[in-house]
C-alpha cells in the first residue's frame, strides 16, 4: 500500500512542462520545474481572496524532496522523520526526484521560495561533491541552501573477499598495506562510478598512504559489488548497508571502516585512521531549506526535525543501515557543509577526477 506520506505519483507525467513566473520572479526553467511538480500535487489549495485581488496558491503542507530514487538510504530515513515530524509541523509529504546525480531534486529546492514551503535531503553528493564534479551544475551549495539539520553520517567499510584475505594472509589493515607495499602489481577496487562516496574513498586511501590501488568503476554500487563477488575486482570501499549481508554470511571479510570512530553494526572492525592518520570519509546527509526561507521559520522546523530524529523508529531505522547519528543544527550544520565541500574540492583535484 502507498504511504500517505510519498507524493511522487501525483507529478504529473511530464514534471518539467513550463508554468508561468510568479510576479517578480524570473522566468527560469529550474523554477518552472519545481512550480510544475508542486502545484500538480493534490495537497495545495488556492486561497481564497477578496474579490479584485490577485489569487495566489498557499501550501497545506510540507514537500520533503529527495533527490534520488525511492528505497535507499535517503529516502528509507525521510519517510518516518516526515511521520515523527507531522505533528510539530503538519502533513509532510515525501517526494522523489531523481536524475543528474542528485542535482535534479536539489534545483529545484535551490529555485524555491519560502511560499512554496519545500525542503531538501541533502547529501554529501548534492552539496560537497557534485559542485566539483559539474561545473554547470544550475545551483550553488552555500549559496542557495539554509542547511537545517544534519541527520547522519554513513561510513564506508572496506571489505574483500574472505578466501582472497585468507589466500593472500589479509585481515587488518596493517596486513593490507603490507601487501600493497610488495606487491608488484595494485590491487583493483570496484566503485559505483566516478566520483562516487567509494571512489573518493580509494583515492583518500592512495593519498595518504602512497600505495597504489586499480579504480573499476561501475554503473552503480550493486554491480560493483557483484564484481567484487565474482572475482573481477578486489576491494570495495562501500556502505555497511550493502555489504553487511554478506559480511554475516561470511563471503566478504570487513578490514576496516571510513570514520574516525568504530561502528555499532561493526564493533570489532577498526577504524582505517588507526593505521592510516587523517583518513575520515563517510556519505551524511541532511535537511536543507531554500535560502530564502526566513530564520524564524528555519529554526521553528529544525528544532521540529531535531526532536524527531530523537524518535524511536527513527533511531531504529539509521542504526539498521549502519549509520552514525549526529544532529547538529542550523549554523553549525552550515559550516560542517562549508568544511565538507572544501574537503571534497581538495580531494577532487588533488586526484584528478574527472568531470562529469
Amino acid at each position: 500500500m502507498q504511504s500517505r506520506h510519498d507524493a511522487s505519483r501525483a507529478l504529473p507525467r511530464h514534471a518539467d512542462t513550463a508554468c508561468a513566473p510568479a510576479a517578480g520572479q524570473p522566468d527560469c526553467p529550474a523554477r518552472r520545474l519545481c512550480l510544475a511538480a508542486l502545484g500538480a500535487l493534490p495537497w495545495l489549495n488556492a486561497t481564497a481572496q477578496p474579490q479584485g485581488a490577485a489569487r495566489e496558491t498557499t501550501p497545506s503542507s510540507l514537500a520533503l524532496i529527495v533527490p534520488y530514487a525511492a528505497g535507499g538510504p535517503l529516502d528509507r530515513t525521510a519517510r518516518p522523520l516526515a511521520e515523527a515530524s507531522a505533528p510539530q509541523l503538519g502533513p509532510i509529504h515525501i517526494l522523489n526526484v531523481p536524475g543528474d546525480g542528485g542535482a535534479k531534486g536539489s534545483t529545484m529546492v535551490a529555485q524555491a521560495t519560502a511560499r512554496d514551503r519545500v525542503l531538501l535531503m541533502g547529501a554529501a553528493a548534492t552539496h560537497a561533491v557534485l559542485p566539483w564534479l559539474q561545473p554547470q551544475l544550475g545551483y550553488d551549495p552555500l549559496r542557495d541552501f539554509q542547511p537545517l539539520v544534519l541527520v547522519a553520517r554513513m561510513p564506508n567499510v572496506l571489505v574483500m573477499r574472505s578466501d582472497l584475505a585468507r589466500q593472500w594472509r589479509i585481515r587488518t589493515p596493517v596486513d593490507l598495506q603490507r601487501f600493497l607495499a610488495r606487491s608488484r602489481q595494485p590491487l583493483r577496487y570496484a566503485t559505483g562510478g566516478p566520483g562516487t562516496s567509494g571512489h573518493l574513498s580509494g583515492e583518500m586511501y592512495q593519498m595518504l598512504t602512497r600505495l597504489p590501488l586499480l579504480h573499476l568503476p561501475f554503473g552503480g554500487a550493486q554491480p560493483a559489488l557483484s564484481a567484487l563477488l565474482d572475482g573481477s575486482a578486489d576491494l570495495m570501499f562501500d556502505s555497511i548497508a550493502l555489504t553487511l549481508p554478506h559480511i554475516r554470511s561470511g563471503r566478504l571479510l570487513p578490514i576496516g571502516v571510513t570514520t574516525l570512530e568504530r561502528v555499532p553494526l561493526l564493533p570489532e572492525v577498526p577504524s582505517l585512521n588507526d593505521t592510516v592518520p587523517g583518513f575520515n570519509l563517510a556519505n551524511w546527509f541532511g535537511l536543507f531549506a531554500p535560502a530564502s526561507w526566513p530564520a524564524e521559520m528555519a529554526q521553528r522546523h529544525a528544532a521540529a526535525f531535531a526532536l524527531a530524529l530523537q524518535h524511536r523508529p527513527v533511531r531504529d531505522d539509521l542504526a539498521s543501515m549502519g549509520v552514525l547519528p549526529d544532529h547538529i543544527q542550523l549554523q553549525e550544520f552550515a559550516r560542517f557543509v562549508r568544511s565538507e565541500h572544501s574537503k571534497y574540492g581538495l580531494l577532487v583535484q588533488a586526484a584528478r577526477i574527472r568531470q562529469l
